[in-house]
């Protein structure tokens, strides 16, 4: 392929900037966000950057914004406070229906499945719920490490583009529609809630991970 060009060059070192300065995080303090915005600002500074006007102008920002919405429709619910009313809510509606594996493990699955759809943000999901669920599971003297793993599980379908920055990336290109997301999600939630029938019960307790 020959030897890197200058643009080459100057593209690996921005991005090598921005690990090291996500990697070092602790000592810094600078969040994660604040990092990339700097070293895309780097990007476009003439000498220094790899892209002119024009390539900005070609740069659909539809995407970024639509991620961006999607993923602070869980903080809108955190400071009105309705996330602890949703919470709430299904925590108080699941509770008496853990009791045996079977039932508990379609209970958890689905339950997070639901709270997914309502949250969107996978990460602002998992953050919000599981220490509710570790608590319970205390109380309960039942195995948090199984009811996190399902509820993990539960956090992994998606049937709507809006709940994986990853899908909306991939749909701003075209190549597939809502219908064949929730589609395809759909089948693959299913199959993956039989995997955890399979697993729970019969896998997971010969690795001593049982209720």
């Amino acid at each position: 392929m020959g030897p890197w060009s200058p643009l080459e060059r100057k593209s690996a070192a921005l991005m090598l900037i921005a690990v090291a300065l996500w990697m070092t995080d602790f000592l810094h303090h600078i969040p994660a966000p604040m990092i990339g915005l700097g070293v895309g600002l780097l990007a476009v500074v003439p000498v220094v950057g790899v892209l002119d006007t024009k390539d900005v102008r070609s740069i659909n920002f539809l995407p970024i914004f639509f991620v961006s919405a999607a993923v602070s429709l869980s903080n809108v619910l955190v400071q009105t406070k309705a996330l602890d009313v949703i919470t709430g809510a299904l925590f108080h509606w699941m509770e008496p229906h853990v009791t045996g594996t079977w039932v508990s493990t379609m209970v958890l699955y689905w339950s997070a499945f639901v709270y997914h759809i309502l949250i969107g943000n996978e990460i602002a999901m998992l953050s919000t719920s599981l220490p509710i669920l570790m608590t319970y599971a205390r109380e309960h003297g039942i195995n948090p490490l199984a009811l996190g793993m399902i509820w993990t599980f539960g956090a992994g379908p998606k049937v709507f583009i809006y709940e994986s920055a990853v899908l909306v990336v991939g749909y701003s290109y075209g190549y597939f529609t809502n219908k064949d997301m929730l589609k395809i999600g759909a089948i693959l939630s299913i199959v993956t809630a039989f995997i955890l029938l399979l697993l729970v019960p019969l896998y997971w307790p010969l690795i001593g991970i049982d209720r």
